[in-house]
């Protein structure tokens, strides 16, 4: 049922796109696009990028790629209204994770992609931002920001060589930034539990991760806060 919707909103998608006259007029930056998707934008000028991304397909492929929708199938829905409309269906939290994709290359980090916004020095950027600037590589940490429902949760990776990595969790209130006490803060491979600890001082750090794909889980009290999805090869 989930697949058959996922179709329909893709294929919708592409039809009314198609349909949609060309704008004759200079492309955004792609800075630009990463305050549009970040919200920081005027009203005029959100306004007219959206009038840009309705008849440009270059450019909405780049709000698709950076919203993770799947290029293999060259249909430009945006997977935030993929989710959103499963989540109806199924009836979900629709809590979307955070994803990050490294590959560790001559004892540098690579990144590969993300989700989340990422602590360069000591400005925070958008993945999109970095991109643009050819920026992938990190020698020894990277930190990587994300905002869920009602959180903040920061995610750092240490390299510590020999293909292994200390990962570190902090998680805040998004409004307040205050640490949240009493969360459940889980670490999971190939769905079995590796490691688990409640804290009471919001952060858990989970030392020598090896390569591998990885699901942390944040659960406070009544729920389900947050999740993420980190995947390190080679």
């Amino acid at each position: 049922m989930k697949i058959e919707i996922e179709k329909l909103i893709r294929l919708v998608f592409k039809k009314w796109l198609s349909q949609q006259p060309m704008l004759d007029e200079a492309h955004p930056e792609d800075e630009l696009l990463a305050c549009f998707m970040e919200g920081s934008l005027s009203e005029a000028e959100s306004a007219r990028i959206k009038r840009h991304l309705i008849s440009c397909g270059g450019c909405a492929q780049k709000i698709s790629l950076q919203l993770k929708v799947d290029p293999g199938e060259g249909i430009n829905a945006p997977e935030s209204l993929i989710n959103n409309a499963k989540s109806l269906v199924s009836g979900g939290s629709g809590i979307l994770p955070l994803e990050i994709v490294f590959k560790l290359k001559d004892n540098l980090l690579e990144l590969i992609n993300t989700t989340g916004d990422i602590l360069f020095g000591q400005e925070l950027m958008p993945a999109l931002v970095l991109r643009s600037r050819k920026i992938k590589d990190f020698k020894d940490e990277v930190t990587i920001l994300k905002d869920f429902k009602d959180v903040r949760v920061e995610i750092k990776l240490v390299n510590r060589q020999a293909k292994a990595f200390d990962l570190t969790v902090l998680v805040k209130e998004k409004q307040t930034q205050q640490v949240i006490k009493d969360l459940r803060i889980t670490l999971l491979k190939e769905d079995l539990e590796i490691e688990s600890y409640h804290t009471d001082s919001g952060r858990v750090v989970f030392e020598n991760i090896l390569l591998g794909r990885y699901r942390v889980e944040i659960t406070g009290i009544e729920a389900k806060l947050a999740a993420i999805i980190l995947d390190i090869k080679t």
